[in-house]
């Protein structure tokens, strides 16, 4: 009876390799005189105490790891004499390099003499790691030993992967393995990525490298929690164990003595694992399990003397003050821009643009009067203790008003409550060029902090000074970093949420490249922001938003010099950091996600508040780019509100990390081009891309925090979107055709192909600034996601690894159309699906035609013919339209959920969803006379599912047969002209 199920298996699934295993172990016959067993686990599950257990009964002949690397371990140590008359013993480089042989040897089970090991012997085993394998690149000889069906198998599996992996770690640093009891007072530091990447084995191992064909009868699985309870598996689970290896089952167990367990009973792991915490908040939403409940992980301030002292000591200020008469770009005169426009490069241009004229010159009332609201907002917000605060007065060369000695004098008087005020004179070949003239003042102070002003703002706070030094004060205890490696940006009304106008600290130029502010290749834009987002990878950035100012010239607004932006977050950033982690000796600890959100829908500000209030437990950067693709001007202003609302309500509880920046363009240019604005506006290192209509999990920033550290090489994280329950007739029938199997793929792989935009996490522009959202794919979305994850790929050399799902990041999608009938937007995206087969020809595969691409030739060709031939063909049609519907409704059709009588209509439906999607592909391939991709299909899995490429392939060509042969029978025999003529009169 087995064989004929053998071989029925065999003939329905042929291409199966578990198939055609099966199918070949019906003819292995060969007799053997002992049982055959391999005990498969993990170290430290506790396999040391079953093979003590097993060793111990008189009618099993129990080896340990025989195929170790270091030796062959055994109980018995004279069975590793030769056995065919030659002297000497079976060595490590013998047994690997003839393990076959070696193999015979131990299963005979009989010492070189020829005597049993054990008189009483019934059987022969050993027990096995995944690396012992590995290792000697003997894997073959192991997967031939998992498709022996006469060769049983003990999988010993630990359910708690920390305390395996903790255990490990124990047993590597003490070199204690069995026998002794860990010190109580060893600690263990675990990395999180270390522990994800042991995590990952671990669960390939037994989930797919020990998995038998033969599962059901030749595999005893057992775990170590079953194993540990001597009552319970001495009484219910050894009797079962020897019994399938077919040995005496009244033998009472008893194990070695040397085997002791190693840690004490209800250990507090948390307190042996040094870094618990940070550990548990890493894998908090996933479904490893941590014994402690959930606490908040917060990166351990250490003791750090300097940031106390630093605190208590009365630091010194310099205020880089660059101040000109040149009016604003908007108000100057049309000549002056256009001979602007005759420079030969943009740097001339900008030079020019800033050159002294009468025509581009304030008058100088107004310009006295701005640098005398500025004094006085700055005398007003300085206490008496912080007067020790110099003023470096930046002068343009030739500038008319401020470049005089009565002028100087007039500003002496301004400031002359301050410590003293310095003036540089500023060549006109950096005219414009802020960050230039920002180096060159700064290369004049010799104090503590260092902020850049200008004579166009206004402060608004007293103590401004102090609130800063505090806050260098948190950033020093917080992170455990030197006083003085930080950012503190000041609160900029006129531009909210942007770092304008930062502080830093002398440690920042005694640190930096030439000992200069900014790197040499900023201009004029940019270099508050790279300060800003420089220290924000240490978590030593922050927005001081009780220290308040207002910048009433520039800004967002029109500046007094051409705004020349320069691409910064690349490789300029880079380097800062590296040369930052060197100088600091810590690695770069921040985290940095920019969230971008294109938004088309109106009516839906209650769900982008709610995605704009998403919060982390832990100090991370989030900036949220709401991208709105809609021209609707009340959309916009009602969307632009809600975010000031936000940003205010943050501001106001002293919150510097949250920001929400809206981006409009006035026009509606497509899900594509509305998440490549928000990419490229982001310099985050990591961009969380989520639709304007999804309702993502509270925690969601959380597990795609964790999994950044438990995943640091990965490029793109794929979160778990899920559909509420399906409600109708319609969802119902989407549900069975499975087309949102992909919104869901985060539960069932742990590398998934690809993931949707609705939720998904990408490395920012700053790493690939190339890789873009492709604008050829359908404005409502189809296809774009695929090809970007793709781009990814294909510049990590096609790595799977470069993928990783995190399913504890969730967020629930709504069903489209409110549920209704939605043909449309499963044709958009068929659309978009048919354009990856041309953009990724080299990730298709090639079928035989489905029913569309059979049909469509068929009828061009009949249309051409007589009508006697046109009519029997279409007949043909269909009958093969509805031969494929009911090959396809087969496999949805689902009887146990749907019942008898509605589940073929479900089936149907189902069907006609998958039909639809194929004539869509087929039309998009027409129009744009791409035929080259005829036939061929998407690997939607990335060649990670070959067996359902096969499978599609297979029934390919089965219909493709059953679609010949409809057409051979449809036709009939071949007849004259006439009797087509008088068979269409007769019709």
């Amino acid at each position: 009876m087995t064989g004929c199920a053998e071989l029925y298996l065999f003939i329905r699934r042929p291409y199966s390799k578990d198939a055609r295993t099966r199918m070949k172990a019906i003819f292995q016959g060969k007799k053997r005189e002992h049982g055959r067993f391999v005990i498969l686990s993990w170290k430290r599950t506790g396999s040391n105490l079953l093979c003590g257990i097993l060793h111990h009964h008189p009618e099993i002949t129990m080896h340990n790891e025989l195929f170790n690397t270091i030796d062959i371990f055994t109980y018995h140590p004279r069975v590793t004499e030769m056995s065919d008359g030659s002297e000497g013993n079976w060595t490590v480089l013998g047994r690997d390099l003839w393990p076959l042989h070696f193999l015979e040897h131990i299963w005979g089970g009989r010492l070189a003499d020829g005597s049993k090991i054990k008189p009483k012997s019934k059987v022969v085993g050993f027990k096995s790691f995944p690396e012992h394998w590995r290792c000697s690149y003997n894997e073959d000889i192991f997967q031939e030993l998992m498709n022996d069906h006469t060769i049983k198998k003990i999988i010993l599996h630990r359910e708690d992967e920390l305390a395996v992996y903790l255990s490990m770690m124990r047993a590597e640093k003490t070199g204690m393995y069995m026998s002794v009891e860990y010190p109580r007072h060893l600690k263990v530091h675990i990395d999180p990525a270390k522990f994800q990447t042991f995590i990952f084995n671990y669960r390939d191992t037994f989930q797919r490298k020990y998995k038998s064909p033969f599962e059901k009868r030749d595999t005893f699985r057992i775990t170590y929690e079953q194993l540990s309870d001597k009552e319970h598996f001495d009484e219910s689970i050894l009797p079962l164990l020897l019994r399938f290896l077919d040995v005496n089952a009244d033998i009472k167990a008893k194990q070695l003595s040397e085997t002791v367990k190693q840690s004490p009973h209800h250990e507090d792991i948390s307190r042996v694992i040094s870094n618990y915490e940070e550990l548990e908040f890493c894998f908090r939403h996933t479904d490893v399990y941590f014994p402690s409940s959930p606490r908040n992980f917060e990166v351990p301030a250490k003791v750090n003397v300097a940031s106390s002292v630093a605190s208590e000591k009365q630091h010194s200020w310099t205020i880089l003050l660059p101040i000109c008469s040149r009016l604003r770009l908007s108000e100057m005169q049309d000549d002056i821009l256009s001979k602007a426009h005759m420079s030969v490069n943009r740097h001339g241009e900008l030079e020019r643009r800033a050159e002294y004229v009468d025509v581009n010159c304030e008058a100088p009332n107004v310009c006295w009067e701005r640098l005398k609201s500025f004094s006085l907002t700055l005398r007003n917000t300085t206490i008496s203790r912080f007067r020790k605060t110099e003023i470096i007065v930046g002068i343009d060369e030739d500038d008319p008003i401020f470049n005089t000695k009565e002028a100087k004098h007039r500003i002496d008087c301004l400031f002359d409550g301050f410590e003293r005020v310095v003036y540089v004179s500023i060549p006109r070949r950096i005219y414009g060029k802020v960050c230039r003239i920002w180096n060159r003042l700064a290369r004049n102070s010799s104090n503590d902090f260092i902020v850049l002003m200008g004579d166009d703002i206004l402060l608004h706070d007293r103590h401004w000074q102090e609130i800063v030094e505090r806050s260098f004060s948190n950033i020093s205890f917080r992170t455990s970093l030197p006083f003085g490696a930080g950012c503190v940006a000041l609160n900029d009304l006129s531009f909210k949420c942007f770092p304008t106008f930062p502080v830093v600290h002398r440690w920042h130029l005694n640190n930096s490249e030439s000992g200069d502010l900014l790197p040499k290749q900023f201009i004029n834009q940019g270099g508050d922001p790279y300060l800003f987002e420089l220290y924000s990878r240490w978590n030593a950035s922050e927005f001081a938003v009780f220290a308040r100012m207002e910048n009433l010239v520039g800004g967002d607004d029109n500046a007094r010099y051409l705004k020349c932006p320069i691409n910064w977050p690349g490789q300029i950033l880079a380097e800062a950091m590296k040369r930052l982690h060197n100088n600091l000796n810590e690695p770069p600890m921040g985290i940095c996600i920019d969230v971008v959100v294109p938004s088309y829908r109106l009516n839906n500000i209650h769900l982008l508040e709610k995605i704009v209030r998403l919060r982390s437990s832990v100090h991370i950067y989030v900036r949220f780019w709401l991208v709105v693709d809609n021209p609707d001007p009340g959309n916009i202003k009602e969307v632009k509100a809600m975010g000031d609302r936000v940003n205010g309500e943050q501001f106001s509880k002293g919150e510097g990390n949250y920001f929400v920046r809206v981006v409009h363009y006035g026009d509606n240019r497509g899900a594509s081009y509305a998440r490549n604005t928000g990419f490229n506006y982001s310099c985050a290192d990591w961009i969380l891309f989520l639709d304007d209509d999804v309702i993502p999990d509270e925690h969601i920033l959380d597990a795609y925090v964790g999994a950044i550290k438990r995943s640091p090489e990965a490029k793109i994280m794929v979160g778990l979107t899920v559909l509420p329950p399906s409600f109708n007739f319609w969802t119902r029938c989407l549900e069975a055709s499975n087309v949102m199997y992909f919104y869901g793929i985060a539960k069932h792989r742990t590398h998934p192909p690809w993931g949707v935009t609705a939720n998904l996490l990408v490395r920012g522009s700053r790493y690939h600034h190339t890789v873009q959202f492709k604008h050829i794919y359908p404005k409502t979305g189809g296809g774009e996601d695929i090809d970007l994850i793709f781009q990814v790929k294909e510049r990590n050399n096609w790595s799977r690894r470069t993928v990783v799902a995190v399913p504890g990041a969730k967020a629930v999608h709504p069903w489209w159309n409110n549920g209704n009938i939605c043909y449309k937007q499963i044709i958009g995206w068929a659309w978009g699906d048919s354009i990856c087969l041309t953009e990724w020809g080299s990730r298709t595969f090639f079928t035989f035609p489905n029913w569309i691409e059979f049909i469509v030739p068929a009828i061009i060709y009949c249309s051409f013919s007589n009508q006697y031939t046109f009519w029997r063909t279409m007949k043909a049609v269909i009958l093969i339209v509805c031969v494929d519907h009911c090959w396809k409704s087969w496999y949805f059709f689902d009887r146990k959920r749907d019942g008898l009588i509605k589940s073929p209509f479900v089936a149907l439906i189902a069907s006609s969803v998958i039909s639809c999607q194929e004539a869509t592909r087929l039309l998009a391939l027409m129009q744009r006379l791409t035929l080259s991709s005829y036939c061929r299909r998407m690997d939607w899995f990335d060649g990670q599912a070959q067996l359902q490429i096969t499978d599609m392939q297979i029934q390919s060509l089965i219909l493709f047969l059953i679609f010949c042969f409809i057409v051979f029978i449809a036709r009939g025999p071949p007849c004259s002209d006439q009797s087509a003529q008088d068979w269409v009169l007769f019709r």
